[in-house]
């Protein structure tokens, strides 16, 4: 249903993570992809909205297109606020690049 697209920034740190959690993670992007299933998700501004998890974690995204998500990136519920400053900082740089290609 959804194509993901990850960001750099998105894929440092989900390098960054134990196994243990990039199983979860990977878990609950598929539901995404093959289902639509977002789970737990807020939207935070007209353009960022967050995956939520009961342990904390957090997964800041975008729309793109009608099926296109943006992985920008991932942190927990200590460092929210930081974070999401820097979701919307890489969504426009994200956005920005893409629409002078």
């Amino acid at each position: 249903m959804y194509t993901l697209i990850k960001a750099p920034e998105f894929e440092d740190w989900y390098n960054e993570q134990p196994l243990k959690s990039k199983f979860q993670i990977d878990d609950r992007l598929l539901h995404i992809v093959s289902d639509g299933h977002f789970g737990v998700h807020k939207d935070l501004t007209a353009e960022v909205s967050e995956l939520k998890w009961d342990s904390g974690r957090r997964i800041y995204y975008a729309y793109l297109a009608k099926e296109d998500i943006l992985l920008l990136l991932g942190g927990n519920k200590n460092g929210q606020d930081k974070d999401i400053r820097k979701a919307k900082k890489i969504f426009r740089k994200y956005t920005e690049k893409g629409s002078s290609s």
